[in-house]
């Protein structure tokens, strides 16, 4: 058939039993109530009461009844024969005469409230199908669905040819239904901008579709900027502002999907019903994806540097072990001989360089300045070292993004703004006024120099550093994010909460009192606490020391 989606072998499963029952199955959908028994024994033979209790079973558990009831697997007519007291092999007998399984069927319809499908029921479907191929595009999904919906509706499932046209039909109305809720969008300049996305550039051969879609290889600044530019381009054509909510987010997905899997030659022959949802789609979603791909490279990439900073300061102390011994080892020579109560004041100065040079002690001095670390001995300085790799790429990055925060005056966001302005401006100085509260102790030791003013480096690199901390934890997001957007969109909105709350409390069965709920847990720990407590006193094995 033109347009199948499912093979032979698959026809024929779908059509029969299946080869291996479970056992929570065969016990769920054949076993005999007692009022059943009682219809079953209505039949006159021992082979009709076996069929009709195995059609019975199987239009449960099956949805339909196969045609050959003679290939049900051993172990159900087993389980039904051993119920009715009769000879499972007697159902080779079962139907010879075709009006009595029919009439069977019919009264077992009956009795379970089972009917079969009738012309409105094929249209009601259809309309249903095409609700869920919006959602789902998967044949063998929506196939499985319609099943479950029919088996809901204790409707007879209609033979696998019939429901599988249906599918094919809801799908390739999916694509017609797409396409009219796009129209909107699908403006003159938008369609321009869509079909040169398949048009390959002159100089790199490559089409934007493909640009677009490769992702990046490394976390370098390069690996960066080419993922802002994509950002940028796209920006260009305000996709991040489109409004999509017309459609699913799972057809969205499975198109822009399709636009990446696609050849160009391939959407380019496609009729506009098709190609142009896909490529609406694959640009939607691909800004998306290369936002949060960005924002992995730059955590990456701090994280990368941050390594290589703490593992520059280690060489650097084994480096420099042996120099910083001599220091140790002059320092309690010049220590000896001040502390020496023999030696007079006035005599110290010749007594120290006697003993070590003014030239050997200048040298040891400015070694000292060299060798000499910040209290706390971090690494910042040399991560430091490496600003300028990070400005490759800073100051787009910074110009890229608008980040958002739920807090009313984000400190860190007043510092980004800052630095995106003095990046406008060609400014490097940092204005005293700068934002500060987002600065940790650690970075206050290298931040500002001898006179208390801002270095830039530092500043930028403590930014950079808390943004990225801030990203990873949520407390700063960006809006066109899936991987790092504000965490409350995550929750119920408020006004669909205060319709939702009584359900929820009660399918949770919990008060609707959030003071009561609070009460409740708190008697909770309290015993808890003092469950813990007994346990404690009784358990020889714990210890309690001085402190409790």
């Amino acid at each position: 058939m033109p347009g199948q989606f499912l093979t032979k072998a698959e026809r024929e499963q779908l059509s029969t039993f299946p080869v291996s029952p479970t056992e929570d199955d065969i016990i769920t959908f054949f076993t005999l109530s007692v009022t059943e028994k009682k219809l079953i024994n209505q039949c006159s033979t021992d082979y009709n009461q076996l069929g009709f209790a195995l059609q019975l079973g199987t239009l449960i558990y099956l949805g339909f009844v196969p045609d050959e009831l003679t290939l049900a697997p051993k172990i159900i007519t087993e389980y039904l024969a051993n119920q009715i007291k009769v000879n499972p092999n007697c159902l080779s007998l079962y139907g010879k005469r075709e009006k009595t399984r029919t009439n069977h069927l019919l009264k077992i319809q009956a009795h379970l409230g089972w009917r079969k499908a009738t012309n409105l029921d094929f249209l009601l479907w259809q309309n249903w199908l095409l609700d869920r191929a919006m959602e789902h595009d998967r044949p063998s999904l929506l196939f499985q669905l319609l099943c479950d919906k029919l088996r809901v509706e204790k409707i007879v499932r209609p033979g696998v040819t019939i429901l599988e046209r249906m599918v094919i039909t809801a799908r390739s109305s999916a694509t017609i239904e797409t396409f009219n809720r796009l129209q909107f969008l699908l403006t003159p300049s938008t369609k321009v901008f869509l079909d040169s996305l398949l048009i390959a550039d002159n100089k790199t051969g490559r089409t934007p579709l493909t640009w677009l879609g490769r992702e990046e290889t490394s976390n370098s600044p390069n690996a960066i900027l080419n993922a802002l530019s994509k950002l940028t381009f796209l920006a260009e054509y305000q996709v991040q502002q489109w409004d999509l909510s017309c459609l699913n987010p799972n057809r969205i997905k499975f198109l822009a999907q399709l636009g990446k899997k696609s050849s160009n030659q391939a959407l380019q022959r496609a009729n506009d019903d098709k190609r142009y949802p896909i490529l609406v789609a694959f640009v939607y979603q691909i800004f998306e994806e290369v936002t949060d791909e960005t924002m992995d490279l730059y955590i990456h990439c701090l994280g990368d540097i941050d390594a290589r900073a703490r593992k520059d300061l280690k060489e650097f102390h084994l480096r420099e072990a042996k120099s910083t011994n001599e220091k140790v080892r002059l320092l309690k020579e010049l220590g000896q001989i001040l502390l020496d109560e023999a030696i007079k004041n006035e005599e110290v100065r010749g007594e120290i360089f006697q003993k070590i040079s003014p030239e050997a002690l200048k040298a040891a001095i400015e070694d000292c300045q060299r060798l000499m670390r910040p209290s706390d001995d971090n690494h910042f300085d040399f991560l430091a070292n490496r600003y300028g790799y990070l400005r490759r790429f800073a100051p787009v990055f910074f110009g890229v993004f608008s980040f958002s925060s739920n807090l009313a005056d984000d400190p860190l966001l007043a510092a980004l703004s800052l630095l995106r302005e003095l990046d406008g401006e060609n400014k490097r100085k940092i204005p005293s006024g700068a934002p500060q509260d987002f600065i940790t102790p650690k970075w206050k030791n290298y931040i500002f120099d001898e006179k208390g003013q801002i270095v830039r480096r530092y500043y930028e690199m403590s930014v950079l550093w808390e943004l990225r901390r801030a990203l990873r934890s949520g407390d700063v997001w960006l809006e066109h994010s899936r991987r790092y957007a504000n965490p409350e969109s995550y929750l119920i909105p408020t006004e669909k909460w205060l319709s939702l709350r009584p359900e929820v409390c009660q399918m949770l069965q919990l008060p609707l009192d959030g003071k009561k709920r609070l009460q409740q847990q708190q008697e909770i720990l309290d015993y808890q606490l003092e469950k813990l407590h007994q346990t404690i006193q009784d358990n020889e094995q714990v210890r309690m020391d001085a402190n409790d």
